[in-house]
């Protein structure tokens, strides 16, 4: 590694620049679209009894920081442009593994550690159509709309029928495939936007922040 290189700026860096893409992440439903949600897909490789959101943070955070030494150490002085260019040309390396190989790793490291949950999907935690514990629709015994005991089973005089989340009817039934789901195999985001392009976006907010910030030694 150069002697140029700062390590605890490029650290520092390559942190702050995960914190912004994060905020970006989580804040999507603001504006009408789901959240990209990496910290519960990182998080549930590993079948620890902490939630998926503890270790997964770590894992999110800790990747970013050491994008950020990478850069300081193997691209910064060579690729062109102003700092905050050179740092957005380098995001496309990880924007490239995260379209790409992430899933697969991702389903190889749940395979090795035996993890249960679908981690590959990002929106596994909050997608109300996922079949896990926390899904209101999923046939089980708690099932909350599993008859006998649902209170708003379809019937003349239920007033629920309308608000039913598990009646099979649509658009309103969330859980109905239907292009609105941003969980759906092979669909677009919602809001029409590809998820390679909300991903290209946080990675490019990450990069820019890393160029910007980022100072080798004098």
């Amino acid at each position: 590694m150069s002697k140029q290189v700062d390590t605890t700026k490029a650290l520092t860096a390559g942190f702050l620049g995960t914190a912004a893409m994060t905020i970006v992440m989580y804040g999507l439903p603001v504006v009408g679209i789901a959240p990209m949600d990496i910290m519960a897909a990182l998080g549930s490789v590993f079948p620890l009894k902490v939630s998926p959101y503890i270790l997964g943070g770590l894992i999110h955070f800790s990747i970013g920081a050491v994008l950020g030494l990478i850069y300081a150490a193997f691209f910064h002085s060579w690729l062109p442009g102003p700092n905050w260019l050179r740092g957005a040309l380098f995001s496309l390396l990880p924007w490239l593994f995260a379209i790409g190989l992430l899933s697969p790793s991702l389903q190889l490291a749940a395979r090795t550690f035996g993890a249960t949950s679908t981690v590959a999907n990002p929106c596994a935690i909050a997608n109300p159509c996922a079949l896990k514990p926390s899904n209101p629709c999923a046939v089980r015994p708690s099932n909350p709309c599993a008859a006998p005991a649902n209170p708003c089973a379809a019937k003349s005089a239920n007033p629920c029928a309308l608000v039913n989340p598990c009646a099979v009817k649509a658009p309103a039934n969330p859980c109905a495939p239907q292009p609105a789901n941003p969980c759906a195999p092979v669909s677009p985001a919602q809001g029409g936007i590809p998820p390679q392009a909300l991903s290209f976006v946080v990675h490019l907010i990450y990069g820019v922040l890393l160029g910007a910030l980022y100072r080798p030694r004098a």
